[in-house]
């Protein structure tokens, strides 16, 4: 991917999300703050270039993956994003969070590699954001 279509999809990307009003879901409103705040949250990957993908090319019942940033030099970073909702008590809501937690590191680690397998990929890193904390967390694989 060379630094002019990273540059252009960085653009389509963040202008879509930042504008997107009319999808007020919390999984989304966690996108949407990680996309606006990726400066801080993670410097390393100024470019955002892919957006709900296909894990398998033309199968998005294998799966849709949340975002990819790059650093434009190779280097990827596997984002995936998950609501956790921490409001409701008792072992159902409990064991809830605890599967939804692990299925979203499975996912990222899983993704990551999928994704490392595409020959512009020099390095590849997995990471979570859920509203359990304020940053993404490296996943290691």
């Amino acid at each position: 991917m060379n630094i002019d279509e990273t540059k252009y999809r960085d653009k389509v990307i963040r202008t879509y999300i930042k504008n997107r009003n009319w999808d007020k879901n919390n999984e989304f409103l966690l996108k949407q703050k990680l996309l606006l705040n990726s400066d801080q949250l993670l410097p390393k990957y100024p470019f955002v270039v892919e957006d709900e993908w296909e894990v398998e090319f033309g199968r998005s019942d294998s799966g849709l993956g949340d975002l990819i940033f790059t650093d434009g030099n190779g280097n990827f970073a596997v984002v995936e994003i998950k609501y956790i909702d921490n409001l409701n008590s008792g072992d159902t809501a409990s064991n809830r969070r605890t599967k939804k937690r692990q299925k979203v590191r499975e996912q990222s680690v899983k993704y990551a590699d999928i994704y490392s397998k595409n020959k512009f990929v020099k390095s590849i890193r997995a990471f979570i954001f859920t509203n359990d904390n304020p940053s993404p967390i490296e996943i290691n694989i």
